[in-house]
């Protein structure tokens, strides 16, 4: 499953590097590219409970894995827009597709762990995810240091999308009697964790908004915005298994740390691109924390009812945190306010998240 993830990284999270750049090409303000890119992550996260309803009635995890990662033809197709709007569904369509994909494959992995913890099961899977989050960018990187065309670095990661179609067919096989899960509900605690991760969300300046003033300030085309997102992904990587042991030994208090860290992006932004990208770096550390140990936080409380369910009330949850993100962020940045009202309102989410995180420690036990 982590290797499929990988595969699957290289091509969404290579075309991801670059979409901020190519909106901006087609006329896009930095409002514009946080709210659809935001809401289409919205869409994405709204996508998940159908996809753990679909998971948990059916049972067929294994067939739903595979006809979401299918669907990531749509990122090189992106390629082919010359119309911000068409590109927009593009993006949806992706996002969608992943947030039909996701659930069942957390209950897969979480299910399927053997006998590690489950800090350690998410930590190593989403240090293999990273290996292409790193990849996707990389290539991009190369393509446009090369030929400075985004349409050209797009159209690369049809390469990474057929060698996924091969390793989808190594998927293992699992499913579930479907009857056996027709009552499963989220527990209590996971829904107060949903709402922490949402504030969480919320409050953190968003990566896509990052690579906008990149763009703005290297020039469109520039291969330091593909590189600034590869800066996230390698820090993602490089933390994500040290995440995930520290959480199986220490347990939820760590992710009082992420939450914390969160702020500390707003305190770099403007037209340096070394501070940006130091700011991209402390991005991929958060970013580790909700793709490794938030997740494994969601099955620790969720126990065994209905894992799906509560992997897609996650998702809901971050997604609509992170739609926020965008459009406060990138309004933000559109009417040039400093770091000190970014900072306070970012400051404000992790104060409150952390409050409501430790009561949800208390009520688990």
């Amino acid at each position: 499953m982590g290797i499929v993830s990988l595969f699957g990284d290289f091509v969404y999270e290579g075309g991801r590097s670059v979409l901020p750049d190519y909106m901006r090409q087609l006329g896009m303000s930095a409002l514009l590219v946080g709210s659809v890119l935001g809401f289409a992550e919205l869409a994405g996260w709204l996508a998940r409970p159908l996809g753990g309803l679909m998971a948990d009635k059916t049972g067929r995890f294994s067939a739903i894995i595979r006809a979401g990662y299918a669907g990531l033809v749509v990122v090189p197709l992106m390629a082919f827009a010359r119309d911000w709007l068409v590109l927009a569904l593009l993006v949806l369509a992706e996002r969608v597709l992943r947030g039909l994909r996701a659930p069942a494959r957390d209950a897969m992995l979480a299910r399927m762990r053997g006998s590690v913890g489950l800090g350690t099961a998410f930590g190593l899977h989403e240090f293999l995810d990273q290996f292409g989050a790193t990849a996707g960018p990389l290539l991009a990187a190369v393509v446009l240091a090369l030929y400075r065309n985004t349409g050209l670095a797009l159209l690369s990661l049809l390469i990474p999308y057929l060698l996924l179609l091969i390793v989808l067919l190594r998927v293992p096989e699992y499913s579930e009697p479907p009857a056996r899960l027709s009552h499963a509900r989220p527990t209590r605690q996971v829904y107060l964790f949903s709402l922490v991760v949402g504030l969480n969300a919320a409050g953190l300046l968003p990566l896509p908004i990052i690579l906008y003033l990149v763009s703005q300030a290297a020039g469109a085309g520039s291969w330091l915005v593909p590189a600034a997102y590869t800066v996230a992904m390698i820090v993602d990587a490089a933390v994500a298994p040290a995440l995930g042991r520290a959480f199986d030994r220490l347990g939820p208090i760590v992710l009082a740390f992420s939450i914390a860290l969160s702020a500390v992006p707003c305190l770099l932004v403007g037209e340096n691109v070394s501070l940006l990208m130091i700011s991209a770096g402390v991005l991929g550390v958060v970013i580790s924390s909700q793709e490794s140990i938030y997740r494994a936080m969601v099955a620790h409380l969720a126990k065994s009812s209905g894992l799906g369910s509560s992997y897609a009330l996650y998702g809901l949850s971050l997604g609509g945190g992170g739609a926020a993100a965008g459009l406060v962020f990138g309004f933000m940045v559109d009417l040039g306010l400093g770091i000190p009202l970014l900072l306070s309102y970012s400051a404000a989410a992790q104060a409150l998240a952390l409050a409501i995180f430790f009561k949800a420690i208390r009520k688990s036990g």
